[in-house]
């Protein structure tokens, strides 16, 4: 099953496409219409406008992918059950019973980590949102949601889980400002109390992407 949204073919197991974040529903539904090229999309206030420009697209699909994802905490798990029984260590309960039971018992009780990073570009909204999304489709993190908001807008995505973390909720908020954009992002993992500064690293690789992928103003 192919994204009719960028072309891009969904895995076995994808909820949402790794190119664009569409949802995998979407695949029925005819495709999103792209914005008339004509229009200035780094002068808009309009997250979806700047999103379906077809520059914007173009920009989000030559990098998609660029930073592969290193392993997963449930292959590292499931690599490392066996392990744990030949050193002597013991069996493993099943990873279903960590990540079913365990994890949403511990949030349930408020147990979470959670963290926050912002930095300021001199870009403006279009600019920097674009950055933003390149940043998002290059780590194949997909944007779940995005909603207008006073000044600016609210992403959701998430960080994958990897050997130092669960999966996370990743919100990123973009705000203007009269001296350009303020980029903040938020990580939350719910039913541990560290993740090992997973979180914070891939929040400066965020920060770090949007001052590699935006149009760097003069004198920035």
């Amino acid at each position: 099953m192919f994204c009719t949204q960028c072309g891009r073919e969904f895995g076995e197991t994808d909820n949402f496409c790794a190119g664009c974040g569409a949802p995998r529903s979407s695949a029925n539904s005819p495709p999103l219409q792209e914005t008339d090229p004509s229009v200035d999309w780094r002068a808009s206030t309009d997250s979806r406008l700047i999103m379906n420009h077809p520059e914007v697209r173009a920009r989000v699909e030559k990098v998609t992918g660029a930073n592969p994802q290193g392993m997963t905490a449930e292959r590292f798990y499931e690599l490392a059950r066996p392990v744990m029984m030949i050193t002597g260590a013991g069996p493993a309960p099943p990873l279903k019973l960590l990540k079913d039971v365990a994890l949403p018992l511990y949030a349930k009780f408020g147990v979470k980590s959670h963290t926050e990073l912002s930095q300021g570009f001199r870009n403006g909204f279009g600019e920097t949102l674009a950055a933003v999304l390149c940043s998002l489709a290059s780590r194949s993190q997909p944007v779940e949601n995005i909603a207008d908001a006073t000044d600016g807008c609210v992403i959701t995505s998430k960080m994958a889980s990897s050997i130092w973390s669960w999966e996370g909720t990743m919100i990123v908020t973009l705000e203007t400002r009269p001296e350009g954009t303020l980029v903040k992002g938020a990580i939350t993992v719910p039913g541990q109390t560290s993740d090992w500064g997973k979180a914070k690293r891939v929040l400066q690789d965020l920060i770090d992407d949007v001052g590699k992928y935006r149009d760097t103003p003069a004198g920035s």
